[in-house]
């Protein structure tokens, strides 16, 4: 099967400031010479540790981030070639579901406003298939039509990430960055949500790039790894013969520093 993504050899620097005055400092190499291959319709989880390159990564996938050398495709084609056209086509196929519920969600603005801001931008301004649409995504991540008139402050972090999921999924995308969805959840609430994008990945058909430190998810959640580690990633394969088998060094290490992963 083809990938539906591939990353080739991509670079990405940041300039950094720092002291009283403001100075320039050393620049921060985020990724340096990133290659990875995700199949359509399968989970590949991204792990490692903070600053590790992975939220970068998956921006620059997602093109929110431009790179400072490589290449970049999505079904074939290199996003950095593509037209104001190409792009607008490709931000309706792709999504992102942020880390923090609670600050991702703009706090003066009623779910339905939330949630119809990417038809406004692409397009679909009838009142009536607005509705529908917005009903139909509400209903699918588990809250109900009625929710849409509430504002975000009136739920809690489970039913934020929820709406945050709708938002992500509202123009039916195939391919979706989830950058530790769960991490800011209570441990009684995960599971409620690795299920809800299991079941949406079903009904959809979606690819996903699952961005995450926690090992117990991505092994029950994930078809294959790839292990980042000071902006390279340093090994990949199916997710039992990495967590098996692992090769590299720092897998073993992360491996061996989580408890509970067998």
């Amino acid at each position: 099967m083809e990938n539906l993504v591939e990353v080739k050899n991509v670079f990405k620097t940041f300039d950094t400031k720092g002291g009283i005055l403001g100075k320039k400092q050393n620049p921060v190499k985020a990724l340096k010479g990133v290659s990875l291959g995700i199949k359509r319709g399968e989970i590949v989880g991204l792990v490692g540790e903070s600053g590790s390159g992975k939220s970068t990564l998956g921006n620059c996938i997602l093109r929110l981030l431009d790179t400072d050398c490589g290449e970049i495709f999505y079904d074939g084609k290199n996003i950095q070639n593509f037209s104001k056209n190409d792009t607008k086509i490709f931000r309706k196929k792709t999504g992102l579901i942020f880390q923090n519920p609670y600050s991702s969600l703009n706090p003066k603005m009623k779910i339905k406003e939330i949630l119809s801001e990417p038809l406004i931008v692409n397009g679909i301004k009838n009142k009536k298939q607005k509705i529908v649409m917005l009903n139909s995504i509400i209903e699918l991540t588990g809250l109900s039509p009625d929710d849409l008139d509430r504002y975000p402050h009136e739920f809690s972090g489970g039913q934020r990430q929820r709406i945050a999921i709708a938002r992500a999924l509202i123009l039916k995308p195939e391919f979706i960055v989830a950058d530790e969805p769960i991490s800011a959840l209570d441990v009684s609430i995960q599971a409620q949500i690795i299920n809800l994008l299991l079941d949406l990945k079903h009904k959809f058909n979606l690819t996903y790039l699952f961005i995450s430190h926690d090992l117990n998810v991505v092994k029950y959640l994930c078809t294959r790894v790839a292990i980042m580690y000071r902006g390279e990633i340093v090994e990949i394969g199916e997710t039992m013969d990495i967590f098996n088998s692992p090769k590299h060094e720092y897998t073993k290490l992360l491996l061996n520093s989580i408890p509970g992963v067998a």
